[in-house]
């Protein structure tokens, strides 16, 4: 349908990607929004009290945000040691933004990087949408295992 085409194409041209550096002020002043989203659109993330939340985003290396207008609509974010390895965290689309290429322009935005671009390996986790960074040239590691020790109660319901 030409039309719905079209309207994917113009929703996805008013959404702004903001790639921020160490500092991540603008998401910083708007931290209720990213907890909104993180509430709102994962499992894993729900709950998140503001404070944790602004120290996971400064302890993060780079911090990619989409906005529509004044509204956050995506966010993803990346660690790294600049060398060796990297991580991807937390990438979040909004349920109506899904399937406009908002979360691969996220991706992109962290991997192209310089911590991100200059590390060996890149490493994320993911429960239900390992199809979706296949695609975007991750591979299943078979032989390798996720070990978790949790070091808080209520982060073991977190994700």
């Amino acid at each position: 349908n030409p039309t719905s085409g079209g309207g994917a194409i113009r929703a996805q041209a008013a959404i702004t990607l903001v790639r921020h550096g160490r500092l991540p002020l603008q998401l910083l002043l708007r931290i209720n929004q990213v907890r909104r989203l993180f509430d709102t659109h994962s499992f894993w993330a729900q709950g998140r009290d503001r404070r944790a939340l602004m120290r996971m985003l400064l302890g993060s290396c780079s911090v990619v945000s989409a906005w529509r207008g004044d509204n956050l609509v995506g966010i993803g974010r990346a660690t790294s040691d600049g060398v060796f390895r990297a991580v991807l965290w937390d990438v979040v689309v909004a349920e109506e933004y899904q399937g406009l290429g908002l979360g691969r322009r996220i991706v992109e935005a962290l991997l192209s990087s310089p911590a991100v671009a200059a590390s060996e390996r890149v490493y994320l986790m993911t429960t239900n949408s390992s199809g979706f960074y296949e695609r975007l040239g991750f591979n299943d590691q078979h032989g390798q295992h996720l070990l978790v020790l949790y070091r808080h109660r209520n982060q073991k319901t977190s994700g």
